[in-house]
């Protein structure tokens, strides 16, 4: 089965792929307005939905592995495949479940979050998109990667893999919220549990 989705998903790529080959635009989020039109997309939107679709390809073979075979079993590996033939790449890979239940399975095993995991990769490389919709998707999985990565470091041994794909996922959130803040320090009050209050007895 994953030769086969491997086959359909490449097939979908050249077929969106010769919509385009530009490089992408500056982002334009406002895809729907532009399918009520019946005039012929704008070769922007079509620079866009081939740019989503491979980036989204290689999401789905950065999945193709020998751990997670029983994910492209059944339906969901129609659902899986089907999201590079979207008119909204992005968006259908947001709200997929069966691509959430994927992405989840895959960052949960334990061999993930090395510095050549191919999911980790991703993320890092997608958080780097100016594409809104497809950098919502790695920032839907922070909670997830952080809290596995604070779990294998204060459970881990010196036998424990190396977690640099994790750190490098969270340090390119960190660093694109210090350059959304042009460097300026976010400022936080540390309540005084000295004086009361409605929630303690001091």
């Amino acid at each position: 089965m994953p030769n086969e989705l491997r086959a359909f998903i490449w097939d979908r790529r050249s077929r969106r792929h010769n919509l385009s080959t530009a490089t992408i635009p500056p982002v334009k989020n406002d895809l729907a307005s532009d399918h009520n039109h019946s005039s012929p997309p704008a070769p922007w939107l079509l620079d866009l939905i081939a740019y989503q679709v491979d980036l989204i390809t290689t999401l789905l073979l950065s999945l193709i592995s020998p751990f997670f075979t029983s994910l492209f079993v059944g339906p969901e590996s129609s659902d899986l495949a089907a999201l590079a033939d979207s008119d909204r790449p992005a968006r259908a890979l947001l709200d997929s479940p069966a691509a959430r239940t994927a992405l989840s399975l895959a960052l949960s095993h334990p061999s993930s979050g090395a510095g050549d995991d191919p999911l980790c990769q991703w993320l890092y490389d997608t958080l780097q998109s100016p594409d809104l919709d497809l950098r919502l998707v790695p920032l839907s999985f922070i909670p997830l990667v952080s809290g596995l990565y604070l779990s294998r470091v204060i459970s881990g041994d010196g036998a424990t893999p190396s977690l640099a794909g994790f750190e490098a996922v969270l340090l390119a959130v960190y660093s694109s919220e210090v350059k959304a803040r042009a460097g300026r320090p976010v400022l936080i009050s540390i309540p005084d549990l000295s004086l009361p209050s409605l929630y303690h007895t001091p």
